[in-house]
């Protein structure tokens, strides 16, 4: 195995920021993690008259036109003006992550420092991303094709999005969009970290995007029975996403956005950046099976391959950041996966389910939710799984049910297993030591 913690080879996180159903602000979305409070509620920006999953995490009327004015005093002048442009331009996927890419920008102390563009990449986890877009785009064109938009061959595409980020922050390194459904977050993380750790680049802008789904979207997850389809859970919304519980049904779909700068540890430090977290390292794999099925020894494998290549023991990690999606069988699986691998100590582990307060913030969720977990890394508590009203025997974890509690974390597992079989994990440590 390659030496993963080489000086030069070590890779920290040093900006963070995330527009979710909890909040846009680090500190707001921390208050509603560790309060337990839920960002689920009816769809305002879907027609749900139609749909048996009504409910979701909905971001669809969010003003990103304010967002930026707040965000605009904080920006280099030439920066701000450009960013402003595209704002205007281009559509909600593409407009939410680069508020986030920007924010995380200024929370990295990076604004109006000079970085060579060249050496600054820009992996952007998410596929499919602008569906509602093209669907509206497509029901223009079917009434008057003049009347659709003239820029949807350049808008529509995945692409978009991290041509935007890359535009606004005048980044010139290795700039891609990564898929692989619910795990893209982590795997867009994946390829920051291969970018540092190879030599690439010193500086990595990890964007989650959202994905702007459509009735039809949420309609094709319930023939699936992926989504809580419970006619009960339509009317109490707050506690339709219930990982863990012996009634969950489903997930709940939801909007969310997240960027997490990375940079190499000795490119930091000769800047004197704060660093929030040491990224240890990034593994994935696949089941080999393109049904949404999950597949806990696949799981366990690649968590075993990510600890025996960072060097950490099973007894070292304190806490899991679970995928936890509120299904039947991938919360059981994933709960068998974390049994497997730590043995006894999988009962000294404390476990929570962010999905169970946000919903499943999709393609984005894995940054959305590592970087909850980075935050309460840092306080030293850990948030509540809400809605375990009763806990299903088989999970056999301390899930954090009872309600937030006090828990000194010094190294996190995170775990995203998408549809199609696909696995990634990422282990962070508290400090770079």
């Amino acid at each position: 195995m390659p030496d993963l913690r080489q000086p030069g080879r070590r890779v920290v996180v040093t900006g963070m920021a995330t527009i979710n159903p909890l909040g846009d602000q680090l500190d707001t979305y921390l208050e509603a993690l560790l309060a337990g409070r839920s960002g689920i509620g009816p769809w305002r920006t879907l027609d749900a008259r139609h749909l048996e999953c009504r409910v979701g995490g909905d971001l669809g009327d969010y003003d990103t036109s304010a967002a930026f004015a707040r965000l605009r005093p904080r920006l280099p002048a030439t920066m701000a003006r450009g960013a402003q442009r595209l704002m205007r331009a281009t559509n909600f996927s593409a407009r939410l992550t680069m508020l986030t890419a920007l924010d995380a920008w200024c929370d990295a102390g990076l604004a109006g420092v000079d970085v060579d563009p060249w050496r600054v990449s820009v992996p952007v986890g998410g596929h499919n991303v602008n569906s509602r877009y093209i669907a509206g785009n497509a029901a223009r064109y079917r009434e008057d094709p003049d009347t659709m938009d003239a820029l949807a061959g350049i808008h529509g595409l995945d692409t978009n999005v991290a041509g935007c980020v890359a535009e606004a922050l005048q980044a010139r390194g290795p700039t891609m969009t990564l898929g692989g459904a619910c795990a893209s977050g982590n795997l867009a993380l994946r390829a920051g970290w291969r970018d540092i750790t190879s030599g690439e680049a010193d500086i990595a802008v990890v964007a989650g995007a959202p994905f702007d789904m459509t009735e039809m979207d949420v309609h094709a997850s319930a023939t699936l029975s992926a989504v809580v389809v419970d006619p009960a859970l339509q009317e109490d919304p707050t506690r339709a996403s219930r990982p863990f519980d012996v009634k969950r049904a489903g997930f709940v779909p939801s909007h969310g956005a997240a960027t997490i700068v990375l940079e190499s540890l000795d490119h930091a430090r000769a800047r004197q950046a704060r660093i929030r977290a040491e990224l240890l390292g990034v593994y994935a794999n696949g089941n080999g099976s393109h049904l949404p099925t999950p597949s806990w020894e696949m799981q366990a494998r690649l968590i075993r391959a990510l600890l025996d290549a960072t060097g950490v023991p099973t007894d070292q990690v304190d806490y899991v950041n679970c995928h936890a999606t509120s299904t039947p069988l991938g919360d059981g699986e994933e709960s068998r996966a974390l049994r497997e691998v730590f043995g006894a100590h999988a009962a000294r582990l404390r476990v929570n389910a962010p999905k169970s307060m946000l919903g499943h913030t999709c393609w984005a969720a894995p940054l959305v939710e590592t970087i909850g977990g980075i935050l309460q890394m840092q306080v030293g508590r850990l948030h509540p799984s809400i809605n375990v009203d009763t806990q299903d025997p088989a999970i056999g974890l301390d899930v954090c049910r009872e309600g937030a509690v006090d828990h000194d974390v010094q190294v996190m597992l995170k775990n995203a297993f998408g549809f199609g079989g696909i696995n990634c994990s990422s282990l962070f440590a508290r400090e770079a030591a």
